[in-house]
């Protein structure tokens, strides 16, 4: 894995962090958080899945 994508991932998985805690805060309530994790657990993903 290059470094540049294991920098991505840390990034990507700092945002799902992030998400995941803002969505706790909220009891899962805001439809806004969720979608915004859907899509960082996603890229995540797709971008572990394309680096390895």
């Amino acid at each position: 894995m290059h470094c540049d994508d294991k920098r991505i991932l840390y990034v990507l998985r700092e945002e799902i962090e992030k998400c995941l805690k803002l969505l706790r805060d909220s009891e899962f309530d805001d439809q806004k958080l969720l979608e915004d994790f859907n899509a960082a657990v996603a890229e995540y993903l797709e971008c572990k899945s394309s680096s390895s």
